[in-house]
Protein backbone atom coordinates (compact mmCIF):
# COMPACT_ATOMS: atom_id res chain seq x y z
CA UNK A 1 0.00 0.00 0.00
CA UNK A 2 2.64 2.37 -1.01
CA UNK A 3 2.62 5.42 -3.26
CA UNK A 4 5.62 5.43 -5.07
CA UNK A 5 5.77 9.49 -5.76
CA UNK A 6 2.45 11.16 -4.06
CA UNK A 7 2.06 14.71 -5.21
CA UNK A 8 2.73 17.76 -2.42
CA UNK A 9 0.03 20.00 -1.04
CA UNK A 10 1.53 23.10 0.11
CA UNK A 11 -0.85 23.75 3.31
CA UNK A 12 -2.44 26.98 3.43
CA UNK A 13 0.64 27.99 1.24
CA UNK A 14 3.82 26.97 3.29
CA UNK A 15 2.03 27.63 7.04
CA UNK A 16 5.15 27.30 8.39
CA UNK A 17 7.34 29.84 6.57
CA UNK A 18 5.38 32.59 5.59
CA UNK A 19 1.66 33.87 7.48
CA UNK A 20 -0.93 31.10 6.31
CA UNK A 21 -2.90 31.50 3.51
CA UNK A 22 -1.39 34.90 1.93
CA UNK A 23 -0.20 35.69 -1.52
CA UNK A 24 3.79 35.21 0.29
CA UNK A 25 2.78 32.07 2.02
CA UNK A 26 1.73 30.58 -1.74
CA UNK A 27 4.45 31.86 -3.67
CA UNK A 28 6.86 30.45 -0.93
CA UNK A 29 4.86 27.06 -1.62
CA UNK A 30 5.43 27.17 -5.15
CA UNK A 31 9.28 28.26 -5.10
CA UNK A 32 9.67 25.37 -2.67
CA UNK A 33 8.04 22.66 -5.48
CA UNK A 34 4.99 22.39 -3.86
CA UNK A 35 2.71 20.78 -6.72
CA UNK A 36 -0.93 21.84 -5.63
CA UNK A 37 -1.85 24.51 -3.26
CA UNK A 38 -4.10 24.27 -0.44
CA UNK A 39 -6.36 27.27 0.48
CA UNK A 40 -9.61 28.20 2.95
CA UNK A 41 -11.89 30.00 1.49
CA UNK A 42 -15.13 32.16 2.99
CA UNK A 43 -18.08 34.19 1.67
CA UNK A 44 -17.68 38.04 2.27
CA UNK A 45 -21.06 40.09 3.07
CA UNK A 46 -20.93 40.94 -0.53
CA UNK A 47 -20.62 37.53 -2.06
CA UNK A 48 -16.62 37.93 -2.62
CA UNK A 49 -14.60 34.59 -1.97
CA UNK A 50 -12.22 34.99 0.50
CA UNK A 51 -8.79 33.67 1.32
CA UNK A 52 -9.13 32.81 5.11
CA UNK A 53 -9.20 29.56 7.66
CA UNK A 54 -11.22 30.91 10.21
CA UNK A 55 -14.70 32.43 10.46
CA UNK A 56 -13.26 35.69 11.66
CA UNK A 57 -10.24 37.97 11.28
CA UNK A 58 -9.78 37.85 15.14
CA UNK A 59 -6.84 35.11 14.92
CA UNK A 60 -5.02 36.23 11.99
CA UNK A 61 -5.39 40.29 11.90
CA UNK A 62 -2.15 42.01 12.83
CA UNK A 63 -2.00 44.48 16.70
CA UNK A 64 -1.93 47.28 14.01
CA UNK A 65 -4.14 46.52 11.51
CA UNK A 66 -7.15 49.20 10.92
CA UNK A 67 -9.69 46.08 11.24
CA UNK A 68 -8.64 43.70 14.04
CA UNK A 69 -12.15 41.97 14.82
CA UNK A 70 -15.40 40.84 12.77
CA UNK A 71 -16.70 37.71 10.97
CA UNK A 72 -16.01 37.53 7.48
CA UNK A 73 -20.05 36.82 6.60
CA UNK A 74 -20.52 40.09 7.90
CA UNK A 75 -17.91 42.13 6.32
CA UNK A 76 -17.64 43.73 2.94
CA UNK A 77 -14.78 42.60 0.94
CA UNK A 78 -14.26 46.73 1.04
CA UNK A 79 -13.97 46.21 4.39
CA UNK A 80 -11.66 42.96 4.68
CA UNK A 81 -8.82 44.62 2.42
CA UNK A 82 -8.07 46.65 4.89
CA UNK A 83 -6.90 43.80 7.45
CA UNK A 84 -3.59 43.75 7.62
CA UNK A 85 -1.97 40.24 8.65
CA UNK A 86 1.61 39.57 9.78
CA UNK A 87 4.25 41.24 7.23
CA UNK A 88 1.81 43.48 6.23
CA UNK A 89 -0.08 40.36 4.28
CA UNK A 90 -3.62 41.09 3.11
CA UNK A 91 -6.58 38.85 3.14
CA UNK A 92 -6.43 37.17 -0.60
CA UNK A 93 -9.34 36.67 -3.00
CA UNK A 94 -9.09 33.65 -4.29
CA UNK A 95 -10.28 35.18 -7.60
CA UNK A 96 -6.37 36.73 -6.65
CA UNK A 97 -5.24 33.15 -5.96
CA UNK A 98 -6.53 31.52 -9.15
CA UNK A 99 -4.42 34.70 -10.87
CA UNK A 100 -1.15 33.66 -9.27
CA UNK A 101 -1.01 29.76 -9.24
CA UNK A 102 0.61 27.62 -11.83
CA UNK A 103 -0.59 25.01 -10.22
CA UNK A 104 -3.55 23.34 -9.31
CA UNK A 105 -5.45 24.09 -5.86
CA UNK A 106 -7.00 22.12 -3.06
CA UNK A 107 -10.08 24.69 -2.51
CA UNK A 108 -11.46 24.20 1.51
CA UNK A 109 -15.23 25.34 1.50
CA UNK A 110 -15.35 26.30 5.18
CA UNK A 111 -18.96 27.25 4.89
CA UNK A 112 -21.68 25.42 2.82
CA UNK A 113 -22.76 29.42 1.81
CA UNK A 114 -19.44 29.92 -0.19
CA UNK A 115 -19.98 26.49 -2.34
CA UNK A 116 -21.99 28.12 -5.60
CA UNK A 117 -19.95 31.05 -5.67
CA UNK A 118 -16.63 29.25 -5.77
CA UNK A 119 -18.38 26.69 -8.32
CA UNK A 120 -19.23 29.41 -10.62
CA UNK A 121 -15.66 30.62 -10.72
CA UNK A 122 -14.08 26.92 -11.31
CA UNK A 123 -16.66 26.97 -13.73
CA UNK A 124 -15.60 29.69 -15.64
CA UNK A 125 -11.65 28.89 -15.45
CA UNK A 126 -10.33 28.06 -19.14
CA UNK A 127 -10.14 24.59 -19.95
CA UNK A 128 -6.32 23.39 -19.56
CA UNK A 129 -5.04 25.95 -17.30
CA UNK A 130 -3.72 24.89 -14.01
CA UNK A 131 -6.57 25.80 -11.82
CA UNK A 132 -9.16 24.36 -13.95
CA UNK A 133 -7.56 21.32 -12.66
CA UNK A 134 -8.62 22.30 -9.30
CA UNK A 135 -10.01 20.11 -6.37
CA UNK A 136 -12.93 21.48 -3.76
CA UNK A 137 -12.07 19.84 -0.56
CA UNK A 138 -15.15 20.12 2.41
CA UNK A 139 -16.09 18.66 5.77
CA UNK A 140 -19.56 19.73 4.93
CA UNK A 141 -21.05 17.23 2.40
CA UNK A 142 -23.88 19.84 1.11
CA UNK A 143 -21.20 22.24 0.14
CA UNK A 144 -19.13 19.33 -1.97
CA UNK A 145 -23.08 18.62 -3.80
CA UNK A 146 -23.43 22.17 -5.01
CA UNK A 147 -20.10 22.02 -6.15
CA UNK A 148 -21.34 18.95 -8.18
CA UNK A 149 -24.47 20.98 -9.46
CA UNK A 150 -22.52 24.07 -10.05
CA UNK A 151 -19.55 23.32 -11.47
CA UNK A 152 -19.69 19.23 -13.03
CA UNK A 153 -16.18 18.93 -14.47
CA UNK A 154 -14.87 20.13 -10.76
CA UNK A 155 -13.73 16.80 -8.58
CA UNK A 156 -14.50 17.20 -4.76
CA UNK A 157 -12.80 15.39 -1.94
CA UNK A 158 -14.38 14.52 0.97
CA UNK A 159 -12.89 15.95 4.68
CA UNK A 160 -13.26 13.45 7.79
CA UNK A 161 -11.09 13.54 10.98
CA UNK A 162 -11.51 9.82 10.87
CA UNK A 163 -12.67 6.88 8.16
CA UNK A 164 -15.25 5.10 8.91
CA UNK A 165 -18.11 2.91 6.75
CA UNK A 166 -20.18 6.42 6.71
CA UNK A 167 -17.32 8.42 5.39
CA UNK A 168 -16.59 6.51 3.01
CA UNK A 169 -20.63 5.56 1.95
CA UNK A 170 -21.12 9.91 1.89
CA UNK A 171 -18.01 10.19 -0.65
CA UNK A 172 -19.18 7.84 -2.95
CA UNK A 173 -22.96 9.18 -2.70
CA UNK A 174 -21.28 12.27 -3.54
CA UNK A 175 -19.01 11.56 -6.73
CA UNK A 176 -16.02 12.58 -4.86
CA UNK A 177 -12.64 11.14 -6.61
CA UNK A 178 -11.00 11.21 -2.80
CA UNK A 179 -11.19 11.33 1.19
CA UNK A 180 -9.30 13.71 2.83
CA UNK A 181 -8.57 12.36 7.08
CA UNK A 182 -6.53 13.87 9.55
CA UNK A 183 -2.91 12.32 9.23
CA UNK A 184 -3.25 11.22 13.31
CA UNK A 185 -6.14 9.38 12.92
CA UNK A 186 -4.87 7.31 9.44
CA UNK A 187 -4.27 3.49 9.61
CA UNK A 188 -3.28 0.91 7.41
CA UNK A 189 -7.41 -0.90 7.69
CA UNK A 190 -9.15 2.24 7.20
CA UNK A 191 -7.02 3.45 4.31
CA UNK A 192 -7.33 -0.08 2.34
CA UNK A 193 -11.15 0.29 2.97
CA UNK A 194 -10.89 3.80 0.71
CA UNK A 195 -8.60 2.13 -1.72
CA UNK A 196 -10.82 -0.86 -2.16
CA UNK A 197 -14.06 1.45 -3.01
CA UNK A 198 -12.03 3.49 -5.99
CA UNK A 199 -11.02 6.58 -3.90
CA UNK A 200 -8.00 7.98 -3.79
CA UNK A 201 -6.12 8.95 0.14
CA UNK A 202 -5.30 12.62 0.63
CA UNK A 203 -4.34 12.82 4.60
CA UNK A 204 -3.84 15.96 6.27
CA UNK A 205 -1.13 17.96 8.27
CA UNK A 206 1.50 16.16 8.04
CA UNK A 207 4.36 17.77 9.28
CA UNK A 208 6.44 15.22 11.14
CA UNK A 209 8.82 12.18 10.30
CA UNK A 210 6.30 9.66 11.56
CA UNK A 211 3.45 11.49 9.61
CA UNK A 212 4.99 10.78 6.57
CA UNK A 213 5.95 7.38 6.91
CA UNK A 214 2.44 7.12 7.94
CA UNK A 215 1.24 8.70 4.59
CA UNK A 216 3.37 6.77 2.83
CA UNK A 217 2.74 3.70 4.25
CA UNK A 218 -1.07 4.04 3.56
CA UNK A 219 -0.97 4.79 -0.45
CA UNK A 220 -1.43 8.74 0.30
CA UNK A 221 -2.01 9.83 -3.07
CA UNK A 222 -0.80 13.51 -2.11
CA UNK A 223 0.62 14.78 1.18
CA UNK A 224 -0.86 17.82 2.79
CA UNK A 225 1.62 19.89 4.54
CA UNK A 226 2.81 23.06 6.25
CA UNK A 227 6.60 22.59 4.76
CA UNK A 228 6.56 21.36 1.23
CA UNK A 229 9.85 22.07 1.06
CA UNK A 230 10.79 19.51 4.03
CA UNK A 231 8.33 17.06 2.42
CA UNK A 232 10.11 17.43 -1.73
CA UNK A 233 13.69 16.52 0.22
CA UNK A 234 12.35 13.61 1.93
CA UNK A 235 10.34 12.27 -0.84
CA UNK A 236 13.52 13.08 -2.88
CA UNK A 237 15.81 10.70 -0.48
CA UNK A 238 13.07 8.16 -0.77
CA UNK A 239 13.74 7.34 -4.15
CA UNK A 240 15.68 4.50 -5.38
CA UNK A 241 19.00 5.67 -6.87
CA UNK A 242 19.63 3.92 -10.31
Amino acid sequence: MTSAKPLVVGHRGAALLAPENTLSSFRRALADGADLLECDVHLSSDGTVMVIHDETIDRTAGPDSPLRTGAIADLSSRELETVRQAHDEHIPTLAQLLELTTVPLFIEVKVPAAARAVGEMLADLPQGSPEAASTVISFHAEALAEIRRTSPETPVSYLVEVIDEQAIATARELGAVAVGPAIDGLCLAAARAVLEAGLSLHPWTVNTEQQLQVALACGAGSITTDDPGWVKEQLAERQPRR
